[in-house]
């Protein structure tokens, strides 16, 4: 090994090494990072008219975006917050009163005494005790869901100083993005090595990527909360703004998505034999609003991505379970580099 050889593998290896604890200092931060950067890219468009207007003042440009951005999205957020918690406290006193009234008894008797499940418990579950068990496993996850919520209510009302310090932070983070967004583009575009051809592949699948992702994930999941909480609303059920932030929610999880809370309420009234309540909630649900989860993601993230749906479906399943929340944004934007690097390699090596 030559003595150039060596000190570019201990720069290397140098450089490496304080990448590596850089991370670690700032994994703390990654979430509010990460969410500050889709806040800033979201928004781009709205803080690139606002530059036009103050040419010579780009700090003032980006005070005035943030501002704006969280005037937009913090009041809803925190009315949300506030209902959701509210109708929270809801669910978990009627759980409790459900439970001490003895109905959860009764409708688990009511559902056993059905001919279908009569039949399917004297053929499968004939066991007394096993019978016994699933009753007491429904009365226990009933409780168990009530002091969950209770307990993340809790959580969030002790810890609502580290939720206003993390909004404070965020604004911040948002500002420097969109103060110094297209430098650190241009940063990390540059220090690639890289063909300059090949780079201007990546970073464009990069940039398109993630804003077909925040779009059509977003637009979806609004979409259908909105549709969820309207129907709940209209039928009378109870908690219209909880379960449509619940379906907010469920509905950035392929396939199933927001079927699994109107679902689970169509079931309820069946049970409750509310039969025109169900129906129409059936209805709605299955050519309303989870129709529009086929029409919009493929339309906005697939058309632009040019990745396959069930690929899309199954990278987005392993990205929430390896990055959590976030891997909603990070698996189809994994996926895309990844089919651009096969691309530039197909071309160049094979």
């Amino acid at each position: 090994m030559t003595k150039d050889q060596f000190v570019s593998l201990f720069f290397i290896a140098l450089l490496c090494f304080v990448t590596a604890q850089i991370f670690q200092i700032f994994e703390p931060f990654f979430k509010a990072i990460f969410w500050s950067a889709i806040l800033a890219f979201a928004f781009f468009p709205l803080h690139a008219k606002i530059r036009e207007r103050f040419r010579t003042k780009q700090t003032l440009a980006a005070v005035l975006s943030a501002f704006l951005i969280f005037l937009i999205v913090l009041p809803p957020l925190v009315i949300l917050i506030v209902n959701v918690t509210t109708q929270a406290i809801e669910l978990y006193q009627l759980a409790g009163k459900y439970a001490r009234e003895g109905s959860l008894e009764r409708l688990v008797e009511s559902i056993r005494s059905m001919s279908f499940i009569h039949k399917v418990e004297s053929h499968i579950v004939e066991w007394e005790p096993l019978k016994q068990s699933i009753t007491e496993w429904l009365l226990n996850s009933t409780r168990n869901l009530g002091n969950m919520v209770a307990h993340r209510v809790g959580t969030l009302t002790k810890n609502s100083l580290l939720v206003g310090l993390n909004l404070i932070f965020m604004m911040g983070l948002t500002f420097v993005f969109l103060r110094d967004g297209e430098k650190i583009y241009n940063f990390l575009y540059h220090i690639a090595p890289m063909e300059e051809k090949n780079k201007k592949v990546i970073f464009r699948h990069i940039t398109e990527t993630f804003g077909a992702v925040i779009r059509g994930q977003v637009l979806t999941a609004l979409t259908q909360a909105f549709l969820a909480g309207f129907v709940f609303w209209f039928l009378q059920l109870p908690l219209p703004i909880l379960f449509g932030a619940l379906t907010f929610l469920t509905s950035l999880v392929p396939i199933l998505g927001a079927c699994i809370v109107w679902g689970s309420f169509v079931i309820y009234l069946f049970l409750l034999k509310c039969y025109v309540k169900a129906v129409i909630l059936l209805l709605f649900g299955m050519f309303v609003i989870s129709l529009i989860d086929n029409f919009m993601k493929p339309a906005i993230i697939g058309e632009k991505t040019k990745l396959p749906y069930f690929l899309l479906f199954f990278g987005i399943l392993g990205g929430l379970k390896l990055y959590g929340i976030m891997g909603i944004f990070l698996a189809p934007l994994v996926l895309s580099l990844f089919f651009a690097l096969i691309n530039i390699y197909k071309e160049k090596y094979v």
